[in-house]
């Protein structure tokens, strides 16, 4: 279990470091986003197994990212309505 618990901690290390490098798009940064969350649940689900602790951290944290994705998509949608890409680049939302 202690294999798990480091695994996801170093794919979430890993998809940060991806997050600020070499994002282009709204839509690949909300992906990465998405994907810290899924490791983040991994790692929560582990800590809680292992230590036999209750779940409602893991229930907490599973509501912050569905609104999360929810307020991201609905960002993404409204930029594109607005602008018509979603580029990093191109935008200056200041």
């Amino acid at each position: 279990m202690m294999n798990m618990l480091s695994l996801s901690i170093l794919l979430l290390l890993v998809l940060h470091m991806y997050l600020f490098t070499v994002s282009y798009h709204y839509l690949s940064s909300l992906l990465v986003l998405e994907a810290m969350m899924l490791f983040l649940l991994i790692f929560i689900v582990s800590y809680l197994f292992v230590y036999k602790l209750n779940m409602s951290v893991y229930l907490f944290v599973l509501t912050l990212s569905v609104c999360e994705a929810s307020l991201g998509l609905t960002l993404l949608v409204s930029l594109e309505k607005i602008q018509g890409n979603d580029l990093i680049s191109s935008n200056s939302i200041m």
